[in-house]
């Protein structure tokens, strides 16, 4: 498969559905190779052979992102298979349903360093061992995905899921700021109403009315796809975007330009 990204090689987590995966098979049809991990590991070892029979070369290997052995030996790993690590999308996020809502004095401890662990703390680990990788061996750039829970208020995101994405983004520009001579551009995506699993857990009735009351505020009135949100994260790390780092990219239909 030929494309932007032919000879690279990209590390995607989460890539067992949703924007993981759609970035996984983004890189794929655009000539990379693949490591996609998760913790999910039928979907994970599934969305890797759909990358093969697509004609990419693509593994899978299960890694907990919140634990920092499970990192290191996936981006040794992704080195081994492959022979390098030129892109990364860290994808991995979520909040916990004991730190749901916007009232502190009911927020739970547990639910609140569980958000945090899974949606800061990941991607912090990802990123410093990708990075400590790229900076030995000719540059890199990556993707993180943030949201724009982390941007603006959202009741309905949670406090610690909207202080964790908020985290990203702010973790984004450090790097980018602190690693721009070594060869490493870091940027963000923003994501806003896109269909993913994660509604689908949901009861039916809650997660209609969750959307219908967010489609209040974009400007475009459907769910986003992951595929948009894929290609936003491929923009940010080809050389189109070789100027830019430190940028957070807001997918979201347009609810950002209301300023709510």
């Amino acid at each position: 498969m030929a494309g932007r990204f032919e000879g690279k090689v990209a590390l995607v987590t989460a890539a067992s559905a949703g924007i993981g995966a759609a970035t996984a098979e983004a890189f794929a049809r655009e000539g990379a190779k693949v490591m996609c991990s998760d913790i999910d590991d039928a979907g994970g070892e599934a969305i890797a052979k759909r990358l093969r029979d697509l004609g990419a070369d693509a593994r899978f290997m299960r890694a907990d992102a919140t634990s920092e052995d499970d990192v290191e030996a996936l981006v040794k790993a992704t080195v081994q298979a492959f022979g390098g690590l030129d892109l990364a999308a860290n994808v991995v996020g979520d909040g916990h349903p004991e730190s749901s809502g916007p009232e502190f004095h009911t927020q739970s401890l547990k639910g609140w360093e569980w958000t945090m662990g899974v949606t800061l703390r990941s991607v912090f680990l990802s990123m410093k061992h990708e990075i400590a990788y790229m900076i030995e061996h000719g540059g890199g750039a990556i993707c993180n995905v943030s949201s724009l829970a982390g941007m603006l208020y959202n009741p309905q995101g949670g406090i610690a899921y909207g202080t964790a994405k908020a985290g990203v983004i702010r973790a984004t520009k450090f790097a980018a700021m602190t690693y721009a001579d070594r060869g490493v551009r870091v940027n963000c995506i923003a994501p806003g109403i896109t269909k993913t699993a994660v509604y689908d857990r949901m009861e039916p009735a809650f997660a209609k009315q969750l959307i219908d009351e967010m489609m209040e505020f974009p400007a475009i009135k459907r769910m986003i796809q992951p595929s948009e949100q894929a290609d936003g994260i491929l923009w940010l790390c080809s050389p189109e975007a070789s100027m830019v780092t430190g940028q957070v990219l807001p997918i979201d239909g347009g609810w950002t330009a209301k300023g709510q």
